[in-house]
């Protein structure tokens, strides 16, 4: 017998307080609660099902294509945000489309790296043209509404086995996943639930089977949103407590935890061993917020009040030597500085008589003997001719006012101990007691007989970059090759990473590292070939036009938000390393400093700090190795208040004052200094700029959804 809609609702509510999201959505859909199916699915992280539940609550039908009145365009809005967010690009274009929001269709296409259907979609007024590379299958909703219907039916006649088949047919994993459990398949169960994202169910699986390591990693996932999220909190804690390990994922998942403080007994000790836990791996400020919390609901538990003490006390002694050693560098550097500057400009000669007389006549200079040619270094054209060397130029990249590709200047070179032949940006080796072997960096020069060099494209601090062939698999790349002198065991282990962490992301918006190698003792980095500009250069020129801006940074958030999904933190966010590419493709680059957790005590000493002050976040001048990916967050920050206001929200002539403005400064207003920024944006970049990390943004994601939203509607009807 058929339940009644009333009865459908009860057992809703029964399978949302057991925490079996995905039946309970179910079962409030049946009962004609689209609004709970839709607030249930999305607590889960289902985007798909709420996305679903929203179509159905207008009986949407994509076939028909009928004229959407205001109330449904909204909801088949809504819809659109949940199916890009739950990765179906193909039905959340339709959707925009649908809603008169082409724009937000075609921004949606360029962030997936689809810039031909981009092209389309823009060029198509009409919104009713099929997307090239997708499956033209229709809307499965109706269809999967009645499967689902018959599925049921399986289940209640007790024909478990052939439901959860037909439940798993249907990509229905929440309700499978039910039935594998009642069946005793935990294993299958466990694999289900976390299909469905119900990470606390499979977590409660895998302890069954007593798999601690799966079941953390699926604890560690539960959303705040949960309804069994303290619980997942509690057990994580105590997992990690009991392994001494503090993770990126185990901080993210207890931000929300601490920040509520604890409710129960189990949740301050709980509280209480994460602290200790915070303590162990030196981030005592961390810590001494867990104590805080605990003081607040008991003021005399354990131990408490002098831990706290101790941890303030290590927290500020931690900061006052960062900042005095921090200080002292800059100090050096300036000294340093001064010995090295050229002499003051030479007075007129009027002058030079007045204050030193006439100067007597010296006698000519005898011509200096005839001195032997010099050998060409090995390898280079001048050998092969039997010509003198041409001295070798140094170079640096200038940017043309007109916005053309940079430009190689050449300038006389400076004075060094080594001849002109081992200049870096034109020779490449090593010196040894018979001279210098290696291979001049020439235009058809051959590296490791793979790589033919084409032309230079730039010259940095460290070494020259050239465009090259792999011959190999008949690509162009980018070549960079490293001067000896700069490549200690540490930059090479920071170059290593950086390679390392390219190959894991593999995302459009993430620069491309293929790999080091060595020739003649010297090590180059082969990687993605580029043509554009550094964020940097385009933003020299003056703020960015709203709509640019928003999409470079949506762009950036995508690419960190992988990053930081895989543990890791950039920590050298800045302009200069967004390279805007000439179609308009933002690519993150430089992970030299960057941290991952597997490895957090590797390149990352103690007492380090490294960035870039005028983007760097407060807690990572005084905690370097203990920021989280909320550092990334701020500097996006400061990047959107220059992006838009033409400055960045601290400046100074020294490092120390922009540390400790960063700290302690509110920034101006970024209306201030440009009223055309709207209020809406203004309160993103200055929550973004939130001195606590709790206070800011949370997730790249979340950011980039605040972003979409705030770019112009252009096309929408």
């Amino acid at each position: 017998m058929e339940l009644s809609r009333k009865q459908w609702l009860v057992e809703a509510q029964k399978l949302e307080k057991r925490g079996e999201a995905g039946p309970a959505a179910q079962a409030y859909t049946r009962a004609g609660a689209h609004d709970d199916a839709v607030r249930v699915s999305l607590s889960a992280g289902n985007f798909v099902g709420a996305g679903q539940a929203l179509l159905r609550s207008i009986d949407y039908d994509r076939r028909k294509r009928f004229a959407l009145d205001a109330k449904q365009r909204k909801v088949v809005l809504k819809a659109a945000i949940c199916f890009s967010r739950g990765g179906d690009v193909r039905l959340a274009v339709e959707l925009f489309l649908a809603a008169g929001e082409r724009s937000r269709a075609v921004g949606l296409l360029q962030e997936a790296g689809d810039f031909v259907n981009a092209a389309r979609v823009e060029a198509d007024p009409t919104g009713q043209g099929e997307l090239a590379g997708y499956d033209s299958q229709e809307s499965a909703v109706p269809e999967a509404a009645a499967s689902a219907d018959a599925a049921r039916n399986l289940e209640r006649a007790g024909k478990l086995d052939a439901a959860l088949e037909a439940y798993s047919r249907l990509k229905q994993w929440s309700n499978a996943a039910a039935l594998a459990r009642r069946l005793g398949h935990v294993e299958q169960a466990a694999s289900l639930f976390s299909e469905a994202g119900e990470p606390f169910q499979a977590a409660v699986c895998f302890r069954e089977m007593r798999d601690a390591d799966q079941e953390l990693q699926h604890l560690v996932k539960v959303a705040p949103a949960d309804a069994h999220y303290r619980e997942a909190c509690v057990r994580a804690i105590a997992m990690a407590c009991d392994r001494a390990l503090l993770s990126f994922e185990l901080e993210q998942l207890v931000g929300k935890f601490v920040d509520a403080g604890p409710a129960s007994d189990d949740e301050v000790d709980a509280c209480y061993r994460l602290a200790q836990l915070f303590d162990t791996h030196e981030a005592p400020e961390n810590a001494a917020l867990c104590y805080r919390k605990i003081l607040g609901v008991r003021p005399g538990y354990r131990d408490v009040a002098d831990r706290l003490r101790a941890a303030e006390t290590d927290f500020r002694g931690a900061a006052a030597k960062d900042y005095e050693r921090v200080f002292k560098e800059e100090l050096a550097l300036r000294e340093a500085a001064k010995r090295h500057e050229a002499p003051p400009a030479a007075a007129s000669t009027a002058n030079d008589k007045e204050s030193l007389g006439e100067l007597p006549v010296l006698p000519e200079l005898p011509d200096l003997p005839e001195l032997p040619e010099a050998a060409a270094p090995l390898g280079s054209q001048a050998g092969r001719h039997g010509s003198a060397p041409t001295p070798a130029l140094h170079t640096r990249m200038l940017s043309s006012p007109d916005g053309r590709p940079p430009s190689a200047v050449a300038g006389p070179s400076a004075p060094a101990a080594a001849p002109a032949a081992v200049e870096p940006g034109s020779t490449w080796g090593v010196a040894t007691q018979f001279g210098f072997q290696g291979v001049a960096l020439e235009e058809g020069a051959l590296v490791n007989r793979r790589y033919r060099l084409e032309k230079k494209i730039g010259q940095g601090g460290i070494g020259a970059v050239w465009k090259a062939v792999d011959l190999e698999l008949d690509e162009t790349i980018a070549i960079k090759f490293l001067g000896a002198q700069f490549v200690d065991e540490e930059t090479l282990g920071r170059f290593k990473q950086e390679v390392s962490l390219s190959r894991h992301f593999n995302h459009p918006n993430i620069i491309r590292m293929y790999d080091i190698g060595t020739c003649a003792d010297q090590k180059y980095i082969t990687m993605e070939l580029l043509s554009g500009h550094d964020l940097g250069e385009i933003m020299r020129r003056g703020p960015l036009a709203l709509d640019q801006g928003l999409a470079l940074l949506v762009q950036a958030c995508h690419a960190l938000q992988v990053v930081h999904d895989r543990g890791v933190i950039h920590r050298d966010i800045k302009p200069d390393n967004f390279f805007i590419t000439d179609d308009g493709v933002l690519k993150v680059m430089d992970f030299g400093i960057a941290k991952r957790h597997s490895a957090s005590r590797g390149l990352t000493r103690a007492g380090m700090m490294a960035g870039t002050p005028q983007y760097m976040a407060p807690e990572q001048a005084s905690n370097f190795g203990g920021v989280t990916h909320l550092a990334d967050l701020y500097a996006l920050g400061c990047i959107a208040y220059q992006m838009f206001t033409g400055a960045v929200p601290f400046d100074a002539d020294e490092v120390m004052p922009i540390l400790m403005a960063h700290m302690s400064r509110p920034p101006e207003p970024p209306r201030q200094r440009n009223p055309a920024i709207s209020t809406e944006l203004e309160a993103v970049i200055l929550r973004l700029l939130a001195k606590k990390p709790e206070d800011r943004v949370q997730s790249c994601r979340e950011l980039a959804e605040i972003l979409l939203r705030l770019r112009p509607t252009g096309d929408a009807g």
